[in-house]
């Protein structure tokens, strides 16, 4: 029995869909707040003069792939899917360059002095939030790799415990509802 259509878009996750627009909704307002405290002071960071630039480009280039990857899914076949599958991938390696550089470039400094005319200045806000967004950051991306191996590892156990079970040895036949140990070369 198929689906009527009303049922083929009803979510099936209300929560996990929710929380995924509530993230994107947050870091859609961090990275444009980024643009906006970079390029307010962007001549306000003597001691690493990269970190307003920094917090620019991240926020331009998050925003990019973002709205790449929300449109992408719209093009299915084709050299245009081809071309915006391409570019998207190419913006996506950039980005994650471009916060390894600004990763160096934020903790290279740290802490910056806070007083205007100092040779270690920083303005505050805009050091304190790439600072913060660059830490979240790192802490997302590692809470993502164990959440992955851990899953990893969970998927491979799960496969060979079952292997067990699916392919048979000398001893087991398939279909068998006796267990393999009480066969004798006379049932068989």
């Amino acid at each position: 029995m198929n689906p009527s259509p009303e049922e083929e878009f009803v979510p099936r996750n209300a929560v996990l869909i929710s929380t995924f627009v509530v993230v994107n909704i947050i870091w859609w307002m961090v990275m444009i707040a980024g643009i906006g405290l970079g390029a307010t002071h962007l001549h306000r960071c003597p001691v690493q003069p990269n970190i307003p630039v920094f917090l620019m480009v991240m926020g331009a280039a998050s925003l990019l792939c973002l709205s790449l990857t929300y449109t992408r899914s719209d093009r299915r076949e084709g050299t245009v899917s081809i071309l915006s599958l391409s570019f998207t991938t190419l913006m996506y390696l950039f980005s994650f360059c471009w916060f390894i550089a600004g990763t160096t470039w934020v903790y290279s400094v740290y802490p910056p002095s806070y007083t205007p005319g100092e040779a270690l200045y920083c303005h505050k806000t805009t050091f304190q939030f790439a600072f913060a967004v660059t830490t979240l950051t790192w802490i997302f991306l590692t809470l993502i790799l164990v959440i992955g191996c851990c899953l990893a590892v969970l998927t491979c156990c799960k496969t060979v415990r079952a292997r067990r079970h699916l392919i048979p040895n000398r001893n087991t036949l398939y279909g068998s509802i006796r267990d393999s140990a009480e066969y004798t070369v006379g049932d068989v």
